[in-house]
């Protein structure tokens, strides 16, 4: 729509796959905009879907006057969105005994089982995940105990940028360093790509939960650092 992006599923019912992202971000997005975006995740998304509005989104009197007038409430506490430079990455004080690898074609399920399992989501999503492996610009890594596939990390390169995601660990494998080590082989093999700047987000935890909240700790551990919190909005149907 526009310069935006809505992704909509209802059958997955996750914010992650039925949000509009983008809205006022290359151009002032106007009020019949948001009207076709909201008309349209209405048809299309699961009902607790969320417009995600940048801090940058212009107009923002129109955008908060607009939020306002249809009783869009806040969903926790947005999300927080990091940056960090491509400098070395740093060992971890406690290195983990599982064994990170660039997933080959021959093992693209693994990827996708842990992903689904990792995050709960409906089987439905394996071959979608899986099917990112080898696809143009994007590196997949999953860590194995032994033989064993246990948590899942990806990497989108564009321009000599990158962004992580899919950030996954099967819950018996937790708080064992998994996520730590697919954080610094993503680096590593990111800056011999020659990427300059890396990106990535997490949920952002209320104020004094951040320790509370894995996926944070592991980012700024690994020297990334927040730049901004991009709120969520949703309808109270």
């Amino acid at each position: 729509m526009g310069s935006s992006i809505a992704i909509a599923d209802q059958g997955t019912p996750i914010g992650e796959f039925n949000r509009v992202l983008g809205l006022g971000i290359d151009e002032p997005v106007s009020s019949a905009e948001l009207e076709q975006a909201m008309a349209w995740m209405h048809q299309h998304a699961s009902p607790r879907f969320s417009l995600q509005i940048a801090q940058t989104a212009r107009p923002a009197e129109t955008i908060q006057r607009w939020i306002q007038a249809r009783a869009l409430k806040p969903s926790g506490n947005g999300i927080a969105k990091y940056y960090r430079y491509a400098l070395p990455a740093e060992d971890h004080p406690m290195p983990t005994a599982l064994e990170v690898k660039l997933v080959e074609p021959q093992l693209a399920a693994d990827f996708g089982h842990v992903v689904q399992a990792g995050f709960g989501l409906p089987e439905a999503v394996i071959p979608w995940f899986s099917a990112l492996v080898g696809r143009p610009k994007w590196q997949v890594y999953v860590a194995y105990d032994n033989q064993i596939p246990v948590a899942s990390g990806a990497m989108f390169i564009d321009h000599n940028w990158a962004w992580f995601g899919i950030d996954a660990t099967l819950p018996d494998y937790r708080g064992r360093g998994a996520q730590n080590a697919l954080i610094k082989q993503r680096l590593t093999d990111g800056i011999s790509a020659g990427v300059v700047g890396f990106t990535a987000e997490t949920g952002q935890p209320s104020a004094g939960e951040e320790g509370a909240n894995k996926s944070y700790g592991n980012y700024h551990r690994a020297g990334f650092e927040r730049l901004y919190i991009r709120p969520s909005y949703v309808t109270n149907k």
